[in-house]
């Protein structure tokens, strides 16, 4: 489920039966309305700007341009599901294969300045790409409160990642949860906070080795995805595990440090 459409689950008592029938128009051909002007929308259902605006705010969006965001998520996410038919059936063999090549490639990381830099840092911002990447980003913040560090998720908007980098300090991290971190939005706006902001230190969280964000960040960790349904649904555990092995680490290297400091 996409976050668009957790929204219009979440917000069904809100809408009337006409918003009920855009909206699922709208999803339904997510891919030819994302590029369309409010103006072109409005013509192309027969209701005026003003009802596409007020369907905004009923689903708890900011306007129009929040829609379109998230019709690209929506986008993405089918174009994901139809790269490949194959679906394995030994998906609890593929998870304990998945696990263990995770902590095989985890065991070699130099983690001693990333973990530096995390303790110093002022500020830490969480941002993700879509919905189950959004829990993940819940589960992160958790699992760091449980040191003694706290965190920022920014809901999954672009105005978000604007604001972070107008207001970033020098040293802040910003944690980017994405899936294949190839979303050209997201990307080109980390683009420009190098021109006006060169403070943030980026850290990625990806499926995908080989992708433009993980170019962009300082740190980048990766976790594999393991197809479990027939309809080319995915299990994310293995990022749960990976954010579980980070954190598991991070207090080994905590306490490594308290006691080399105590000697």
């Amino acid at each position: 489920m996409s976050k668009l459409e957790y929204l219009v689950y979440q917000n069904s008592g809100k809408l009337n039966d006409s918003e009920i029938r855009v909206i699922q128009f709208i999803i339904n051909n997510a891919k030819a309305c994302k590029g369309l002007s409010l103006t072109e929308l409005a013509r192309k259902l027969y209701v005026s700007r003003s009802a596409i605006f007020r369907l905004c705010k009923h689903l708890g969006l900011s306007g129009y341009n929040e829609l379109k965001f998230h019709l690209n998520e929506v986008v993405q996410e089918k174009e994901q599901n139809n790269i490949s038919k194959f679906i394995p059936d030994n998906f609890d063999a593929s998870i304990i294969k998945e696990i263990e090549n995770l902590h095989k490639n985890f065991k070699v990381l130099k983690l001693d300045e990333f973990y530096n830099e995390l303790s110093n840092a002022k500020h830490i911002y969480i941002y993700s790409t879509g919905w189950i990447q959004q829990m993940l980003s819940d589960y992160l913040s958790h699992e760091l409160l449980l040191f003694g560090i706290s965190s920022i998720v920014l809901p999954a908007a672009v105005s978000e990642l604007e604001m972070v980098g107008k207001i970033a300090e020098k040293g802040d991290m910003l944690f980017i949860i994405s899936y294949t971190g190839n979303n050209k939005e997201i990307n080109d706006e980390l683009g420009k906070f190098e021109m006006v902001n060169n403070k943030l230190r980026y850290v990625s969280f990806t499926d995908l080795k080989q992708n433009k964000l993980a170019s962009l960040s300082d740190y980048n960790f990766y976790y594999p995805t393991v197809k479990f349904s027939s309809s080319n649904d995915v299990s994310f555990i293995l990022a749960y595990t990976l954010v579980d092995f980070i954190i598991n680490k991070f207090g080994i290297w905590q306490k490594e440090k308290s006691d080399k400091n105590g000697k």
